[in-house]
């Protein structure tokens, strides 16, 4: 396992959009390496020169941290590829003495993720999320250009 690199960044970008994650985002590979870039821990696992596995988290380095795009290559689950990602990114954020460890996790994984150590957040918990197709006014950013107006 390594850190994902600007090199792995095209093979990420496939791996990711294979899995279907970018139909709703339509994201560029420019767009999807900035945003990779900008997180704060970012792991690749990479077999015969293609990457297989990747998994990242955001954090402001104290409070919150945020792991998502957990992906592994459909040839290649169920050898506990996903499970070293998570539990990597895991211990980084912890070594970072992060506070909160957060997950976003794809319909149907919670099982997966409970054996981590995660648990399903309660229904009266706080914690809400922000989607463009809730907003009561405004229009959500252009999938190419970001723009858009709250």
């Amino acid at each position: 396992m390594s850190n994902l690199q600007d090199h792995h960044m095209e093979d990420a970008y496939e791996l990711w959009t294979q899995t279907g994650w970018n139909d709703g985002y339509r994201v560029s590979l420019a767009d999807f390496m900035k945003s990779w870039q900008a997180s704060a821990v970012k792991k690749c696992i990479v077999q015969d020169g293609q990457v297989v596995a990747i998994g990242r988290a955001n954090s402001d380095g104290i409070l919150y941290s945020m792991i998502h795009d957990i992906v592994v290559h459909r040839d290649h689950r169920g050898k506990g590829l996903g499970r070293s990602i998570v539990l990597e990114v895991v211990q980084e954020l912890k070594a970072m003495k992060v506070r909160s460890i957060q997950l976003m996790a794809a319909k149907g994984q919670a099982a997966f993720y409970e054996r981590l150590g995660f648990e399903i957040r309660p229904n009266d918990a706080p914690g809400m999320q922000y989607t463009w197709k809730s907003a009561q006014q405004g229009a959500a950013p252009d999938a190419q250009t970001g723009d858009g107006d709250l």
